[in-house]
């Protein structure tokens, strides 16, 4: 690929949504309403919210031969994302995740692949560091092996090729010998949850500031709601969400971060590219599936216009701002 281009390197799973007649309790039974069945899988969901917005995508996963492969493969295909990458392990289970709808959250169980560890060629190697970024999560991170390379040596030879490391931590499943990893991050995204359960006790800016001095340049904390903090060596800031009706949050954050790193190759104003991606992730949660936020850059400024927030300096908001007023005023 001559363009620059991101990999994205981790599931793809069929997406089985349910709602339940109420939460379980140990040892009891319920039942559960199926809602829908859709292509999903955190970082799939991300490559694919990439791709919406024009960007080369590329995604590296390790799956099995088996019918349910090809489908999910088909589809990402089906969106420009190159799947080239992906490495054939017939071993390995199908990959589902099994979501249930409660309360205006989910709660995602994924049954085990029996993946322990992906391990890449040459050929990988050589495309993972010509990348602009590598996009991944840190359960995906910690199997990736090259040669006799352990992940943390992986990562440091991704990052001799100039791609920028970008980690998302989610809910922060994080291990023993994580830190090591994480500190190799060139951005590290955290949820509301996740960045608590991180911090365990010590204070946001000591935790942040840990960050920073590693590899990290930026850091950000999604506020659902609330919008998200956004942390550099040089400044700490909170950037407004987007109040909207709620449907689903399956794939919110990664929109969210999607977004941001397609933000940043637009403009070099974090504000400005902390306000899209909080816009494509609220627009997102207005409809049902992990592929809502799937979007074009258009769509997701008139959505933010729409709602009365500024997008600062991203380029083309101001004429955006202008035909959505004109829109607005032939109507009325």
């Amino acid at each position: 690929m001559s363009e620059p281009y991101a990999v994205f390197i981790g599931d793809v799973a069929l997406d089985e949504f349910f709602r339940p007649s109420q939460w379980p309790v140990t040892g009891t039974k319920i039942d559960l309403f199926p809602v829908a069945t859709e292509v999903g899988g955190m970082i799939a969901n991300a490559a694919a919210v990439y791709a919406g917005f024009g960007e080369q995508t590329r995604f590296l996963w390790a799956m099995n031969d088996g019918a349910l492969t090809q489908q999910l493969l088909t589809d990402l295909e089906a969106q420009g994302i190159d799947t080239s990458l992906v490495i054939r392990n017939p071993e390995l289970a199908d990959s589902r995740n099994i979501i249930i709808l409660t309360d205006g959250e989910h709660t995602v169980m994924t049954p085990a692949l029996g993946l322990a560890t992906i391990d890449l060629d040459d050929a990988a190697i050589a495309a993972l560091q010509s990348a602009r970024y590598v996009y991944t999560a840190i359960g995906d991170l910690r199997c990736l092996r090259h040669q006799d390379q352990t992940a943390a040596t992986v990562m440091r030879t991704i990052r001799t090729g100039g791609a920028r490391i970008v980690l998302d931590l989610d809910v922060a499943n994080v291990q023993p010998g994580d830190d090591a990893l994480i500190a190799q991050a060139d951005i590290v995204l955290f949820n509301r949850i996740g960045f608590e359960r991180y911090c365990a006790g010590r204070s946001s800016e000591t935790v942040i500031s840990g960050l920073l001095s590693g590899a990290a340049e930026i850091v950000v904390v999604t506020l659902g709601a609330d919008g998200c903090r956004v942390a550099t060596t040089d400044d700490t800031f909170d950037v407004a969400g987007v109040a909207i009706e709620v449907v689903d949050v399956t794939g919110a954050g990664d929109t969210f971060g999607a977004a941001f790193i397609h933000a940043l190759n637009t403009t070099s104003d974090l504000r400005a590219a902390a306000a899209f991606a909080n816009a494509a992730a609220a627009r997102a949660v207005t409809a049902l599936g992990a592929r809502a936020g799937v979007a074009t850059e258009t769509d997701v400024v008139s959505f933010l216009h729409h709602h009365g927030l500024p997008l600062g300096s991203f380029p083309g908001s101001e004429g955006q701002a202008a035909a959505s007023t004109a829109n607005e005023r032939s109507v009325s």
